[in-house]
């Protein structure tokens, strides 16, 4: 196979092309070639970003992966800007998001970036009439509630009831949990609220509490539903305990209970 020859102005380009963002894919398509001779190159001008397909695997560091959480999360970088701080490609940024639990959703990723710009009236308008039309249908459906994410001394909540639970132990100067990663079990996976190390916490409000054990339904669903308790002891029994705290906002106290 004849090999391809660069000139020096093919060499210029493809560099500048790439240090702005262009994979090595779309390189090659602008010179009617394979990208292997376009990641050769790069990789001999010693421009190549770790995460082309250059036969070696990546295995990030706990610190890489620390501050991949931290700029995603709490500075709201994208795939391209952690990647060019790590001088790792957006694709394999992008790969490396799709396998932790703290990944935005398409919603949140559009809500980021759209934040501090002004939505077009016609974007406005299209998206009440859509609204409307669905609502009119019949077939909007309900499936789960959205709860607001609060940040308490460091410690993520999602709702009221975390929340009141570590800014009550905070008021009460107890030592309070951290958050902590997801769990894979047999039933799916487990998302403990928060965790002390040896132990983990499931908030729960009482009407929570009585769904979690199959006393009432769900009203988003109408039905029984026992998948989150069956991973919870799953958990208990195989990797850590875990400790139900039923929060009771208007009586300012948590219940302990035992685990069914």
């Amino acid at each position: 196979m004849k090999q391809i020859v660069f000139t020096s102005n093919d060499i210029t380009k493809i560099k500048e092309l790439y240090s702005n963002g262009l994979s090595c894919f779309s390189i090659s398509k602008m010179f009617n070639i394979s990208k292997t001779p376009i990641i050769r190159l790069l990789k001999n001008e010693e421009v190549l970003k770790k995460g082309n397909s250059n036969g070696k695997k990546i295995i990030l560091t706990k610190e890489q992966k620390r501050v991949i959480k931290d700029l995603y999360l709490n500075h709201n970088k994208n795939c391209k800007e952690i990647g060019d701080i790590l001088n790792l490609t957006e694709s394999f940024i992008n790969k490396y998001l799709g396998t932790v639990y703290y990944r935005r959703s398409k919603g949140e990723a559009n809500s980021e970036y759209r934040k501090g710009k002004k939505l077009p009236q016609k974007t406005k308008h299209n998206m009440k009439i859509a609204q409307q039309k669905l609502s009119k249908s019949g077939n909007r459906k309900q499936t789960g509630g959205v709860c607001k994410i609060f940040n308490v001394d460091g410690i993520k909540c999602q709702g009221t009831y975390e929340k009141f639970y570590i800014e009550k132990l905070i008021n009460e100067n107890i030592l309070y949990p951290k958050n902590c990663e997801p769990i894979i079990t047999p039933y799916g996976v487990y998302y403990p609220d928060f965790s002390y190390g040896n132990k983990l916490i499931e908030i729960k409000s009482d009407y929570t509490y009585n769904i979690l054990i199959g006393v009432e339904k769900s009203r988003f669903t109408n039905l029984i539903e026992t998948n989150q308790l069956m991973k919870i002891k799953w958990v208990n029994e195989n990797v850590l305990p875990v400790e139900i705290i039923v929060v009771d906002k208007r009586k300012n106290k948590i219940i302990k209970k035992e685990i069914i």
